[in-house]
């Protein structure tokens, strides 16, 4: 975790405290994904402050960066808008030109990539849902996010970006998660199938308030990076001011065991202190609610 005021920077000096891993892990890998969070790919009908939803593109083009003195494949950027075309969402905020200046990176729209059908168990029934053929099967799949509020799982950062968007449908398919309490139980069996690699949150500024579109932006100042998908998210509610109580699938995901849980578990925090960078977000309106999944 270090100090960020700006995104490309934030992340490289996060990442160089994890880099001997790094540098390990892509020598043994030929191919690897990045799944961004594009939510919403077009400007009209939503407020000026849309791109508040978007991975920024400098906080990919600083992993990409920091990884190719020690690897020379391929580059995924994956991802399925929920409103709006992927590829108006790739051009708007820079992912096509990336691409284009670098040729490592292949930009791949989910709506056209190849469909697993699972099915998928919560306490209330079975649900059968598509998923991404290229995020399941990827050796390394990474997730790069902004940290936002949400409108019904109060918090999303990494793990919810991989779990929820691998589902590779419309945005009336992914609607079908939405069993009241219950979709914090499905988000988590998810994990069973699909589940990040690394996770990197761009927390320069996130998204408070009715999140995870319609917020406002909450200038936080740090960023984090780690191999443990449920230490990143659960350190990153703890910084938004959040208890891990309170965020279902998280909780649900601490106790089936897939990873540590800040700051209940012993987790050594390289870089900065945690305890100086606790700026709360303000949650979104339907907090209250939210806070009863149990």
């Amino acid at each position: 975790m270090v100090k960020s005021e700006e995104h490309y920077i934030g992340v490289k000096n996060s990442l160089s405290h994890i880099k001997s891993n790094i540098i390990d892990l892509v020598s043994k890998i030929s191919s690897l994904v990045i799944k961004i969070n594009l939510v919403v790919s077009k400007t009209k009908g939503f407020t000026k402050g849309v791109e508040l939803a978007i991975t920024p593109l400098q906080a990919v083009s600083s992993f990409i960066d920091f990884i190719s003195p020690y690897y020379n494949r391929e580059i995924i950027i994956a991802e399925r808008s929920a409103w709006g075309k992927t590829k108006d969402g790739f051009d708007l905020h820079g992912f096509t030109d990336l691409a284009k200046q670098n040729s490592q990176v292949r930009l791949l729209d989910l709506k056209e990539d190849r469909i697993i059908k699972k099915t998928i168990n919560y306490p209330k029934g079975k649900l059968v849902l598509p998923f991404s053929k290229t995020l399941i099967e990827t050796p390394f799949l990474i997730s790069i996010v902004r940290p936002k509020t949400h409108c019904d799982v109060v918090m999303t950062g990494g793990i919810k970006n991989v779990l929820v968007g691998g589902i590779n449908g419309s945005w009336k398919c992914r609607l079908q998660i939405h069993k009241g309490k219950f979709v914090h139980n499905i988000i988590a069996s998810i994990a069973d199938l699909l589940y990040p690699h690394l996770v990197i949150i761009d927390g320069t500024n996130g998204m408070e308030g009715n999140g995870p579109i319609l917020g406002r932006k909450k200038q936080s100042g740090w960023a984090l990076a780690s191999f443990d998908a449920l230490a990143a998210d659960t350190l990153t509610a703890y910084l938004m001011g959040f208890d891990i109580k309170d965020i279902g699938y998280l909780t649900i995901l601490k106790e089936k065991k897939l990873g540590l849980c800040y700051p209940d578990n012993k987790i050594k925090v390289l870089g900065e202190s945690p305890g100086k960078y606790i700026s709360p977000f303000k949650p979104h309106h339907s907090f209250n609610k939210q806070k009863k999944w149990r």
